[in-house]
């Protein structure tokens, strides 16, 4: 248990008043100091003072240009798992047919409709959506047998 000063937290508190909390309590509290102060300092490198007449998004819209670094390390996180779990992909599509894996790649990888594949490859659409289908359901099959991907 830490024991807090809530005359620092709640400005309409005139007296000092102190109260003891859990570890969560006072973890949540020191996150959001921590937050204010970067949000402050961020203000102030962006030079965001506006006058009352300003948009109300002129603010946010300088400040949202520069991630914290917490955001920074978990975009690099996001970043690894993805990688990783894109390299796992790409060893089960070694074991669906080659059609499929190219399919597959291009629906979820490369972004493109089925329609778009279909009309690539001269094909119809049905073609592709049930090739992709039971693309799917051979990768299922595998990550069933590998449950890490190996």
């Amino acid at each position: 248990m830490k024991i807090i000063n809530l005359r620092l937290y709640y400005p309409h508190y005139e007296q000092d008043k102190l109260v003891e909390v859990s570890e969560e309590v006072f973890d949540v509290l020191c996150q959001s100091v921590r937050e204010m102060r970067n949000y402050e300092r961020r203000k102030r490198y962006h030079r965001a003072y506006y006058s009352l007449n300003a948009f109300e998004w002129t603010e946010n819209y300088a400040l949202e240009h520069s991630p914290s670094p917490e955001q920074l390390i978990m975009l690099a996180e996001e970043r690894a798992e993805r990688d990783r779990l894109a390299a796992a992909l790409w060893e089960a599509l070694a074991y669906a047919t080659p059609t499929q894996a190219r399919r597959i790649r291009a629906y979820y990888l490369g972004g493109l409709t089925q329609q778009q594949i279909a009309d690539r490859e001269c094909v119809h659409n049905s073609n592709v959506c049930l090739s992709i289908r039971r693309g799917l359901c051979n990768l299922r099959r595998y990550y069933a047998d590998h449950p890490q991907g190996k």
